[in-house]
């Protein structure tokens, strides 16, 4: 599939970059769409009706960076087959869903360019399913002047530091934490970590402070991507780690099977502690590789595992996949375009009267407590100046192709002021541990 080339469900726009737009109607001719059910309840698309939305559109669009070895579209992607279903099953009180998806290619002038063509050129009365490495940064102020709040998955500092975001995902600093815990629990006594150059001051950082907690050498090798030679940035990082360290890599699933093949090629699999951030939990990824890994992984999983049995919403998501976005796999990314497609709808559905760019900005600033089984506690946003919901993760590992929970719900260390800043909003608030 060519994701710089339109694609449409009801209409398509496009401004230095592809659009997806979804308006009022589902794919395929099946009489009963998945969601269907008790409004409001977990596993169910909106209204659950069951019911086509046939009023005037509710306009949502998000942004996504799509470049050399990264594609982050699957996230619009995914909300945008969310708010087919929700379209399928009553829409926003009879009002369907209009979402376009833009891609941007680490410009910041077009991710400024489409965040006006957003608000201001498209009228949106949200902005849903963002994610960039840069976009973060070059578009909290603008967002901020214009009372919007974006619900999306983070990567860079500023989705996590500013009033403009709140993200599904902990982000690939708190990731690479919660895998760089994992690690040294196990017994690693050195730590290698790699990003993508392009974040790596910020996501090697979290990581990097809790190999020096504990005592343990560290070294950061930022990545430039496309990567061209994984087999010799892998040899040095061996070479530093020695047999015994660790090693961990911090990419999406275009970018790591290099470094994992590489691996396998230089028979340095059973020789080190291998660590990933949230990206490779899936069994599209666990099934390229030699068994020598399984149990010799410690992946940080911002969600439940990729799984319909884990739960309602597990489950839904499977079957939206499955009728209105057939070609993307189970996997992370679809998780938080799921997760971001529901709470922007349960944001929509709890506004008493019109819809507008106000309302549902206001109607965003008021969640909390929003539970689902893809997380382990539950989601919120409230009116802070930052945002990091999502600070306990689980820890993965491959058995025989699979993907399978090696431990659970596990808190990050609270190695940056912001996690025991946010620990203590949630408790003031009553964010996420009641009504």
């Amino acid at each position: 599939m060519t994701f710089r080339r339109a694609l449409t469900v009801g209409g398509v726009a496009a401004l230095m970059a592809s659009a997806i737009a979804v308006t009022g109607a589902g794919a395929g001719p099946d009489a009963t769409p998945p969601g269907k059910g008790k409004s409001m309840a977990l596993g169910v698309c909106g209204l659950g009706t069951g019911k086509k939305a046939t009023g005037a559109p509710i306009k949502l669009a998000g942004l996504d960076m799509l470049i050399p070895g990264v594609d982050f579209t699957t996230i619009g992607k995914v909300a945008a087959a969310y708010f087919a279903c929700v379209n399928d099953n009553g829409g926003i009180h009879g009002r369907p869903i209009s979402y376009k998806l833009y891609t941007e290619a680490l410009d910041p002038n077009q991710e400024k360019a489409l965040a006006r063509k957003m608000i201001e050129g498209d009228k949106v009365v949200g902005v849903v399913g963002n994610t960039s490495f840069a976009e973060c940064g070059t578009n909290w102020k603008y967002y901020k002047s214009k009372g919007f709040i974006v619900i999306g998955a983070g990567v860079q500092a500023e989705c996590y530091s500013t009033p403009s975001y709140a993200m599904v995902n902990s982000g690939p600093r708190y990731s690479n934490v919660g895998a760089a815990q994992a690690l040294i629990k196990a017994g690693a006594k050195k730590l290698a970590i790699a990003s993508p150059d392009t974040i790596s001051a910020y996501a090697d950082g979290g990581p990097a402070l809790v190999a020096k907690k504990a005592g343990i050498p560290v070294k950061i090798y930022p990545t430039h991507l496309p990567v061209t030679d994984a087999t010799s940035q892998l040899i040095q990082m061996y070479q530093f780690v020695g047999d015994g360290g660790a090693i961990l890599i911090d990419f999406t699933p275009d970018t790591a099977p290099a470094f994992m093949k590489a691996a396998e090629q230089q028979g340095i699999v059973d020789k080190v502690l291998w660590g990933s951030s949230t990206p490779i939990a899936n069994t599209l990824m666990s099934s390229q590789f030699s068994p020598a890994f399984d149990g010799r992984l410690w992946i940080d999983n911002e969600f439940s595992n990729v799984d319909p049995k884990v739960g309602p919403d597990s489950a839904l998501m499977f079957a939206i996949l499955k009728k209105y976005s057939p070609k993307i796999a189970p996997q992370a990314f679809a998780q938080m375009g799921f997760l971001a497609g529901k709470f922007a709808t349960n944001a929509l559905l709890s506004i008493k009267g019109p819809v507008t760019a106000k309302t549902y900005n206001a109607a965003v600033r008021k969640l909390k407590n929003q539970k689902s089984d893809m997380l382990c506690k539950p989601f919120y946003v409230g009116a802070l100046p930052f945002h990091i919901p999502n600070n306990t993760n689980i820890i993965v590992d491959y058995k025989n192709g699979n993907v399978v929970v090696k431990k659970g719900c596990t808190a990050f260390q609270a190695v940056d002021k912001a996690i025991a800043q946010t620990r203590a909003f949630e408790k003031k608030f009553k964010l996420n541990t009641g009504k």
